[in-house]
């Protein structure tokens, strides 16, 4: 281990005297940003979409529950508004919508006219 540690105090002393190039950390920052630029050409557009949706939830905070359960509430909410009838359901005549058949008959007697005709009222 002697030798080992001989070795390494020697390739230190050496390395102690060693200093980068001029404008090495300027151009060392220049090419780490060029490197990540390029590596965020080569991912498709959902993994981005994907990875910023979930740096947005992780920075929300307890704040992240409560629009989970909104999200999950529309879509649940989507799915039973949007799910199509049964073909064994049956169509109820009281929903059908009003029509209106003129000339049969004659009107109905209006309403204040009903109440002065009930000459009885009971409570």
């Amino acid at each position: 281990m002697s030798n080992y540690e001989e070795q390494i105090q020697k390739i230190v002393s050496l390395k102690r005297y060693e200093t980068p190039r001029d404008g090495y950390f300027e151009d060392f920052l220049l090419e780490f940003q060029q490197r990540q630029r390029s590596e965020l050409l080569h991912k498709s557009s959902t993994t981005l979409f994907f990875e910023r949706v979930a740096t947005w939830f992780r920075e929300l905070g307890s704040i992240k529950w409560v629009a989970g359960a909104g999200a999950a509430y529309a879509a649940i909410m989507l799915a039973v508004l949007i799910w199509p009838a049964g073909p064994g359901t049956v169509p109820d005549s009281n929903r059908a919508p009003a029509s209106f058949e003129g000339g049969q008959g004659s009107p109905a007697m209006p309403v204040d006219e009903q109440i002065e005709d009930q000459t009885e009222f009971r409570f």
